[in-house]
């Protein structure tokens, strides 16, 4: 006796219900978008954090809510270095702007 299929005989896999990017372009930030790469203070880890500011001081303002350790980074959304901090054993803990 053979068994009911759940999926009346269709196939299964192949799933096309996510909505796919148009072309082979990659998925470019937004302009006002920021990534801050830096060494997270309780676990040591490298991370890199992608996010929307207003501005640079709004960046600026979020990246001090995140647990920087010794180092951080934060760049715009094209990659662009805008600032940095610490790096050096004693370095002062204050952005800098390159």
């Amino acid at each position: 006796m053979p068994i009911p299929s759940p999926n009346n005989g269709v196939p299964r896999g192949g799933c096309d219900c996510l909505p796919r990017p148009a072309g082979d372009a990659p998925a470019m930030l937004p302009p006002n978008a920021y990534v801050l790469r830096y060494e997270d203070r309780w676990f040591g880890i490298e991370k890199h954090v992608a996010f929307e500011a207003a501005d640079l001081v709004a960046a600026l303002a979020l990246a001090e809510s995140e647990p920087v350790g010794s180092w951080a980074e934060l760049s715009d959304g094209e990659g662009v270095l805008i600032c940095r901090r610490g790096g050096a054993l004693g370095a002062a803990d204050y952005w800098s702007v390159d």
